[in-house]
């Protein structure tokens, strides 16, 4: 960027002074011009200009125009700078002031003719090597991409022609690289809170803006930290969206060059992040593979299985734990999201949380296998995983997730146990206590011993045998007798605590118990009795039943 300072010390006499508007001393100069001699005497100008003016010269254009008049013109065509040959008037000064735009006193006897040439010739020359730094970069940065370099690499030689910070983002939001010709990088402290404050209205902007081409994206100014600005640049790939590269300037008003290099660092990122997202892909379909094999129970090998997944970096052979996840809408049904929104959403979460587990999508649900002795959170890794994938959800139009976590168990058999387990606990998670919970297995209690005796006829015959008659007459008369004998073992066996549970008066549920009385013929203050008829309740709501709200107590519940 050529700039009023330096048009001033390479181009214009040296006994010129800058007598107001010194704030603009570091605007870009595009062209240096005098007014054309008829109406429009401005028409020419479309901004950036050093425009030369002499007492005379605005005589002749209108006996009226006095300077600081033509410094308030001017100031509207957006020109950077004024040079005046004379002696400026005070209103001048305040005007320039006013306008942001420097005036220059040049000495009475100047020639402007001259003068236009030379700083035309500067403008022109600085051009030109603002260009062949820019091919010089550009070229740089692609032998960097095409070499295998990584995104820092691009961005350290980056900043260093362009000396200004840089750094880059994932599509997910998620920063890659950053760098500064000083050589201090923004803490993650301080960057995190900027770059989440800033997503939507980049994710603005590209869904509505961004285009051109792959190896020359468009650019765009948006505010930072409210003092600097940032020239942002997509990074597209064959694929769509990649990323966002950004350069930090000092005011709203990029330069050609500074959008230049822009485009030109994210069109070499976007090889960087293709080969990296080719990678990642290439290893996530391996992970996949060893995944599946485990959890669907189809075993090439063993040992040969142990061994590929240890190259991937995942020891099979040490105690792992699985967890299931799933969307949830407010009212407890399960929420569907595209696969697409759902990869996104997890991949972002583990990006985030730092771990590196072996997962999947089935049915809608996320599965998880992770090693507590590798993952930083261990044993709290399914709540912590709840806590993210919740907070990344809340964008979206389902912001409750509901987990189901397996016991740790040691071998590839000892998964297939945690998975199982997971799966029951969610199950048991969304009927107990609704949606957006977290349940470990090992907290099931009595469910435990039901989901292992699932299979058996007796349990089905058992529970046949002590509420069929209650879940008969709740059809037929639409009562709610099976509802209200839960509500009394939740409540711990007493009316009171059953009628506030059920929101209805004490008499009603002294009505209802002696209902279930009547047609089971189980006495309700035999011990023996209610233990048989809360085993019975509990298998049909673990096994049997759509969510009651009062299966259970929430004091076993895992928050």
């Amino acid at each position: 960027m050529i700039t009023v300072r330096d048009v001033i010390e390479e181009s214009l006499p040296e006994d010129t002074v800058v007598v107001a508007g010194e704030q603009g001393l570091d605007g870009e100069v595009t062209w240096a011009t005098r007014p054309r001699p008829s109406p429009p005497a401005f028409g020419h100008l479309s901004g950036g200009e050093l425009v030369l003016l002499t007492p005379k010269v605005l005589t002749s254009l209108d006996e009226r125009l006095t300077l600081d008049g033509a410094i308030r013109q001017l100031a509207g065509f957006g020109v950077s700078a004024v040079g005046f040959a004379g002696r400026p008037s005070a209103a001048a000064r305040v005007a320039a002031n006013l306008a942001g735009i420097p005036l220059v006193q040049l000495p009475p006897d100047a020639d402007l003719a001259l003068l236009e040439r030379e700083a035309a010739h500067l403008v022109a020359v600085k051009r030109r090597e603002a260009q062949r730094r820019g091919s010089e970069t550009s070229r740089r940065l692609m032998e960097l991409a095409i070499a295998g370099e990584s995104l820092a690499d691009l961005t350290t030689t980056l900043s260093e022609n362009a000396q200004r910070d840089v750094f880059i983002v994932g599509r997910d939001g998620r920063l890659l690289a950053m760098t500064s010709p000083s050589g201090r990088v923004p803490s993650s402290s301080v960057m995190i809170p900027l770059l989440e404050a800033g997503r939507p209205i980049e994710l603005e902007w590209v869904k509505t803006n961004a285009g051109g081409s792959m190896a020359e994206p468009s650019t765009t100014v948006l505010p930072w930290d409210g003092m600097q600005y940032r020239v942002v640049a997509p990074i597209l790939g064959r694929d769509g969206f990649l990323g966002l590269l950004s350069l930090l300037i000092g005011s709203q008003d990029a330069s050609a060059e500074e959008r230049a290099l822009a485009s030109r660092g994210a069109a070499a990122s976007a090889i960087v992040l293709a080969r990296e997202h080719a990678a990642t892909v290439a290893r996530q379909e391996l992970e996949l593979n060893v995944l599946d094999e485990i959890l669907d129970g189809a075993l090439r090998s063993e040992i040969s299985l142990i061994q590929q997944a240890r190259r991937l970096g995942h020891a099979l052979d040490q105690p792992h734990a699985a967890l299931v996840a799933r969307f949830d809408s407010g009212g407890g049904t399960q929420h569907r999201l595209s696969f697409d929104s759902t990869r996104t959403a997890v991949e972002a979460v583990l990006s985030r949380m730092d771990v590196s587990v072996l997962w999947r999508m089935r049915h809608n649900n996320i599965e998880v296998v992770w090693n507590p002795n590798q993952v930083a959170q261990g044993a709290e890794f399914p709540v912590r995983f709840q806590q993210e994938l919740t907070r990344q959800s809340r964008s979206g139009p389902s912001g409750l997730v509901s987990v189901g976590a397996g016991a740790i168990h040691a071998g590839t058999a000892g998964i297939r146990q945690s998975h199982q387990e997971a799966k029951q606990a969610l199950t048991m998670s969304r009927r107990l206590y609704g949606p957006g919970q977290v349940t470990r297995f090992e907290d099931l209690g009595i469910y435990r011993l039901l989901f292992a005796a699932r299979e058996l006829p007796e349990l089905r015959s058992f529970h046949d045998d002590a509420l069929t008659a209650l879940i008969d007459y709740d059809r037929q008369h639409g009562a709610e007798l099976l509802r209200t004998l839960g509500a009394y073992f939740a409540g711990r066996c007493g009316p009171k605590e059953t009628a506030a549970i059920l929101g209805v008066h004490r008499n009603t549920v002294l009505y209802r118990l002696e209902r279930i009385r009547d047609l089971t013929g189980f006495d309700l203050d035999d011990a023996d009795v209610r233990l048989r008829l809360q085993l019975a309740y509990s298998a049909h709501i673990a096994l049997f039943a759509e969510p009651t709200g009062v299966g259970a107590s929430r004091d076993s519940r895992t928050a």
